[in-house]
């Protein structure tokens, strides 16, 4: 499933990475693009490592942005 925040509360309250041996996932890094990716090891959705700037609430990099648009 990916994750796709509208405003920088929803970013915030969304954990990344959650599975059976980190249920508590990770928290939000505003200084990371809010959407979530695919990481091709170990079947994990993880935060885009990106810097943010553009798209709804300047939480996407450039990438990303025009996908959620």
């Amino acid at each position: 499933m990916i994750h796709c925040p509208r405003t920088r509360a929803e970013a915030e309250a969304y954990r990344y990475n959650r599975w059976a041996g980190n249920p508590g996932g990770r928290a939000f890094n505003p200084m990371r693009c809010a959407m979530e990716v695919f990481r091709g090891t170990g079947w994990q959705w993880n935060q885009c490592s990106r810097k943010p700037g553009k798209g709804p609430a300047s939480l996407y990099c450039g990438q990303h942005a025009k996908m959620v648009k």
